[in-house]
């Protein structure tokens, strides 16, 4: 499970809610990706298909600790860049 694997690599998870988005509010928010992904119409279309789950994790330096635990945006990349990431 994800959030195993989150808490094993020594992120601490202080806070997690389920939200359903809609569209205009994940559109806001990924406003700046709109024009540059290629998958943006089909992110947009999958992250207010269902529920989100949001967590808060807390560790030393956590913005680059957790960017370099989720590996490259692009999972085909990821594959052969960073096979042990979570992408």
């Amino acid at each position: 499970m994800l959030i195993d694997l989150i808490l094993q690599e020594g992120f601490e998870i202080s806070a997690m809610e389920m939200f359903h988005l809609n569209k205009a509010t994940i559109e806001e928010f990924y406003d700046v990706y709109k024009g540059v992904l290629p998958e943006y119409v089909p992110l947009i279309e999958h992250l207010s298909s269902g529920p989100c789950i949001v967590l808060e994790i807390r560790q030393d330096n956590v913005v680059p600790a957790f960017r370099a635990l989720v590996g490259p945006h692009d999972p085909e990349i990821a594959k052969y860049l960073r096979p042990n990431t979570i992408r």
